[in-house]
């Protein structure tokens, strides 16, 4: 069941990113405060409001929403080739991000181990779900729309701004399907491609978590991201990280002169703890060979990141719903910020970069 996302006033001017007084936003969100309310608590649906009307626009009334464009909305794939870096919980917490401030978003889970989905509340672990995951699209040859997908999809936040294609382990069989198809590298621009006019209708940006390591279904996604002509890498900075990057930068070359493709890489720096000697020499590494990849945002160590998948908690979630005004939870929203950039993600309607 889809839950209802609040924030308070702080969270709610820092995610705006319109640099606005309290008083302002309010004003831009059309609506008071409800009665008995002590303070005033922020959802996503204000914050689009108060984006369009920051805009000069008029926003769209709820059930009302205008049509995105014929294209696809930009596609965020996040890959890695070393486990363990945080790719997950940055992709994820990037969306919730997002979706947090006005923007409708799809993440696609396409990782076998389903972290994603299960840090975004959906239990994959019975022997019998009711899970459709992004396998079945991938392994149709077809182009015509895909009739199921609405019904795949899981709903994550109320509205519609934050959706989610699960996954289970038995993704892993569609991996391993993929190994003996033609053009395999092909089936998830296939995908897009076929489903452009629900998913440009349906949301703003689709943000894809891949699996770790190098996989049909990675490649597949990384083929797809030539649209914005990067994907989005995360790296912790010590020695295996780089070298593991590298083992990326050669993949996506490899990609290119096999199929033509120019993909390259948006880089975030993940864990970063300045006290640390073999951290301020990576850094060094970093700058020196992939310096303008790297994402000027950089995300500290911090312990609430591990947190999120508190086995002793009833329900999981991503750091910045549960801790909103967190150091951690800030420096996603500049990451989140920064892509809204890179990406050029807007709204029906909005001019890109507002």
């Amino acid at each position: 069941m889809a839950r209802a996302i609040q924030f308070k006033t702080s969270v709610a001017t820092v995610l705006s990113g319109l640099d606005v007084s309290a008083k302002k936003l309010q004003e831009l969100v059309g609506r008071e405060k409800p009665a008995g309310q002590h303070h005033m608590k922020y959802t996503p649906a204000d914050m689009r409001a108060a984006r369009y009307r920051a805009a000069g626009l008029v926003p769209p009334t709820t059930g009302t929403l205008p049509l995105g464009s014929a294209s696809l909305p930009p596609v965020i794939v996040t890959r890695m080739t070393k486990g363990g870096v945080g790719k997950t919980s940055v992709s994820v917490n990037v969306a919730s991000s997002l979706a947090m401030m006005g923007f409708r978003v799809l993440v696609i889970d396409a990782d076998p181990q389903a972290s994603a989905s299960n840090l975004l509340g959906v239990d994959t672990t019975g022997y019998e779900t009711d899970i459709r995951h992004i396998g079945h699209f991938l392994r149709k040859a077809e182009k015509d729309p895909d009739a199921e997908l609405p019904s795949a999809i899981k709903h994550i936040y109320e509205g519609g701004f934050l959706d989610l294609i699960p996954a289970d382990i038995t993704l892993a069989e569609t991996d391993a399907s993929l190994v003996a198809v033609m053009a395999s590298h092909a089936r998830a621009q296939l995908f897009l491609n076929r489903n452009s006019a629900f998913l440009s209708s349906a949301y703003d940006v689709i943000i894809v978590d891949t699996a770790p390591g190098t996989t049909p279904i990675g490649l597949a996604f990384s083929f797809a991201a030539k649209v914005s002509g990067k994907v989005l890498t995360i790296v912790e900075p010590e020695g295996s990280c780089l070298r593991a990057l590298d083992s990326l930068a050669s993949n996506l070359a490899e990609i290119q002169s096999v199929t033509g493709a120019d993909v390259g890489m948006e880089v975030v720096i993940n864990k970063y703890h300045p006290s640390l000697k073999h951290v301020r020499e990576s850094m060094g590494f970093l700058y020196s060979k992939y310096g303008s990849m790297l994402n000027d945002s950089i995300i500290p160590q911090f312990s609430g990141f591990a947190r999120q998948l508190n086995p002793n908690a009833r329900e999981t979630a991503p750091l910045v719903e549960v801790e909103p005004s967190s150091v951690g939870a800030a420096a996603i929203y500049d990451v989140a910020k920064s892509l809204i950039r890179r990406y050029r993600i807007t709204m029906p309607g909005m001019p890109v970069g507002e």
